[in-house]
C-alpha cells in the first residue's frame, strides 16, 4: 500500500510532531511512503527523519499573504491547489497511489469545495486544524454572513465521494459538529491532539545542568514562550504586565524557535525600545532538536501558551508542557481555553485584562514549587503515539 502525504507548512509542530507521528506508524506497518513538500523543509531540523523513511517529491513554496483577508488567504490556497493538482498528475503516471493525506487541510480546503478534488478518484483524507464556521464573532454581520458561508463550503467539501475521512482536533468544533444530523457528517473523525514527539525517554541533565547550558542562573524564575513564534502568541501582551510582577526572583522570557518576519521586526524594536525588558529576555532563534528541546523545558518554570483573540485553535505547545511536566499559562478562550479547564495543569485568563493577568502571574510564581499539578491524565491521552494511531487506521 502507498501513502501519498502533502505538507506545505515546514515550520511548527505541523511537520515535527504531527507528520512524524503518522510517519512513525506507517513506517511501523510496512507502508510505502511518498512525500509531497516544498524545499524548504530541508531547513527544518527533522529533514533527515522524513529523508530516512519517505520518498521526498518537492514543489515549489507559495508565499503566505501578507495583508490577511479572506480573498487574499483564497488566492492563497487557490495557488496552493493549483500547483498540488498539477504535481499530482505527474506522481499517479508514476506510482500506484492507495490513499492521499493532506496534514494541513487548511492551506487548500476552500478550493477543494468549490473546484472539487485535484485527486481525481483517488481516496484522500486531511487534517483540518483551524475551522472557522463554530465561531461566534461580536459582530451580527460577521455571525450571518462568515459563519453561513464557511459552513455552507464545509459541507461543500464533505459532498466529495472521493473524500474518506476529515480529521478535526478541536473540541469545540467537535462539539458543534456533533449537533447537526447532517448527511455526509460520517466522514469526521475527532483526533486528540498530541504531546510531545520528542524520542528521548531518559533524559537525565539536572536542571542546574540545563540552566548553565543556556546561561540562565539558579534563581531566575523561567516563562518560556516556545515553537514558531508569530504575532498571535501575545508575546506584547505579555512584555507589557512582566516589569509589574512581584517576585524576588529575577524574571527570564525565554524565546525559542524561529519567527516570521513580522515578529522579527516587532522584537527588534522591543530591544530598541525597552532596554529593561530587553534585558530579561534570551532569545534563541533556531529550531529546536530532540535535546535542546528537553534542555529548554527543563529549564523553564512555567510556559506561556497566549493566543491573540482571533485566534482559537489548539495548541501543540500545551501538551508538549505537560510531557514534560512544566505547568501552562494561556488564553482562555477558544480550544486552549478549554483544555485549560477541563486539566488545570495551570491557569487561564484573558489576556487583555492587564490586572487579572498580573494577578494569576503573581500566582503562579509565588506557589510555583509548592501547587501539585496532575499530569498524567493529560499525557495518557493526548500523545505522539496514540495521535499517529488514529489517524492512520483510518487510511484505507
Amino acid at each position: 500500500m502507498t501513502i501519498l502525504l502533502i505538507e506545505l507548512e515546514t515550520k511548527g509542530h505541523h511537520l515535527s510532531s504531527y507528520l512524524r507521528s503518522i510517519v512513525t506508524e506507517l513506517v511501523k506497518n510496512k507502508k510505502k511512503i511518498i512525500f509531497l513538500t516544498t524545499k524548504e523543509i530541508k531547513k527544518n531540523n527533522f529533514y533527515s527523519f522524513f529523508n530516512k523513511y519517505t520518498k521526498i517529491i518537492y514543489i515549489n513554496k507559495i508565499k503566505y499573504p501578507l495583508k490577511k483577508n479572506y480573498f487574499s488567504f483564497l488566492k492563497f490556497q487557490i495557488k496552493n491547489y493549483k500547483i498540488i493538482k498539477e504535481k499530482f498528475q505527474q506522481i499517479k503516471k508514476k506510482n500506484n497511489i492507495n490513499h492521499i493525506y493532506v496534514n494541513t487541510l487548511d492551506f487548500l480546503d476552500k478550493p477543494l469545495s468549490i473546484f472539487g478534488s485535484p485527486f481525481g478518484d483517488t481516496k484522500f483524507s486531511g487534517l483540518y486544524l483551524n475551522p472557522k464556521f463554530y465561531i461566534q464573532y461580536k459582530s451580527l454581520l460577521n455571525n450571518l454572513v462568515k459563519n453561513k458561508l464557511y459552513i455552507f463550503l464545509f459541507e461543500k467539501l464533505l459532498q466529495i465521494n472521493s473524500l474518506s475521512n476529515i480529521f478535526i482536533v478541536d473540541p469545540l468544533c467537535s462539539q458543534f459538529l456533533s449537533k447537526r444530523a447532517k448527511i455526509n457528517y460520517q466522514k469526521i473523525k475527532f483526533i486528540n491532539e498530541l504531546g510531545s514527539s520528542n524520542k528521548i525517554e531518559k533524559f537525565n541533565l539536572s536542571i542546574q545542568k540545563c540552566r548553565k547550558i543556556l546561561k540562565i542562573s539558579k534563581n531566575d524564575f523561567v516563562i518560556l514562550i516556545y515553537g514558531f513564534i508569530r504575532k498571535n502568541k501575545s508575546l506584547d501582551e505579555l512584555f507589557k504586565v512582566v516589569q509589574y510582577i512581584k517576585t524576588k526572583k529575577p524574571i527570564k522570557i525565554l524565546i525559542v524557535g524561529k519567527r516570521d518576519i513580522e515578529t522579527q521586526l516587532f522584537l527588534k524594536n522591543t530591544y530598541r525600545k525597552n532596554k529593561k525588558l530587553a534585558s530579561m529576555i534570551i532569545d534563541i532563534n533556531k529550531f529546536s532538536d530532540d535535546l535542546f528541546e528537553k534542555i529548554v523545558f527543563k529549564a523553564s518554570n512555567l510556559t506561556w501558551a497566549g493566543y491573540s483573540k482571533n485566534f482559537y485553535g489548539s495548541s501543540g505547545v500545551y501538551f508538549l508542557s505537560s510531557t514534560n511536566h512544566v505547568p501552562v499559562i494561556s488564553s482562555d478562550h477558544g480550544a486552549i481555553g478549554w483544555y485549560s479547564k477541563k486539566y488545570n495543569i495551570g491557569a487561564s485568563v484573558d489576556l487583555t485584562n492587564k490586572t487579572k493577568l498580573i494577578k494569576v502571574l503573581n500566582r503562579l510564581m509565588k506557589f510555583n514549587r509548592k501547587i501539585k499539578y496532575d499530569f498524567t491524565k493529560v499525557n495518557s491521552i493526548y500523545n505522539f503515539k496514540n495521535f499517529g494511531f488514529n489517524i492512520c487506521k483510518n487510511l484505507k
